[in-house]
């Protein structure tokens, strides 16, 4: 089950598990886009030792760019969306974008969309013209 998988990814740092979730966004990607994760909290890299969603991002056909920024470190899960709206404002920032490519961000779950709105507010804001979004769960 994809709930059981991303779970044991994210909270039990199975990092085997990146192979499967990356292999399953492969297989419904159908363009030239330069992958973009959505950058995990310095803490929750610390605890699990990876950037789960920049490993899966890595394991995939496409090419991948750390062009976002996290700019602030809130923990989402257990937020309501009223708060997770207001942690989302100015969470991330871009750099180093290019008008011309295709850029598609990249996330494990979307829960009421915050965390990727604001990215994608980042993203315009730099000067991307041409994005788009894949998650691999929504909640």
């Amino acid at each position: 089950m994809l709930k059981d998988l991303i779970e044991i990814y994210k909270y039990q740092s199975v990092r085997a598990a990146s192979y499967e979730l990356a292999e399953l966004l492969d297989s419904v990607i159908y363009d030239e886009y330069v992958l973009v994760p959505l950058p995990t909290i310095r803490r929750h890299i610390r605890e699990r030792g990876f950037d789960h969603i920049g490993l899966v991002c890595k394991k995939m056909k496409n090419p991948m760019e750390k062009v976002l920024n996290r700019e602030k470190d809130y923990v989402q899960v257990g937020a309501d969306v009223k708060m997770r709206r207001e942690q989302a404002k100015g969470a991330y920032s871009a750099k180093n974008v290019s008008a011309d490519k295709k850029y598609l961000l990249v996330d494990d779950v979307w829960t009421t969309g915050s965390s990727m709105m604001a990215a994608c507010e980042a993203m315009r804001f730099a000067g991307t013209k041409n994005l788009a979004i894949a998650v691999i769960a929504r909640s």
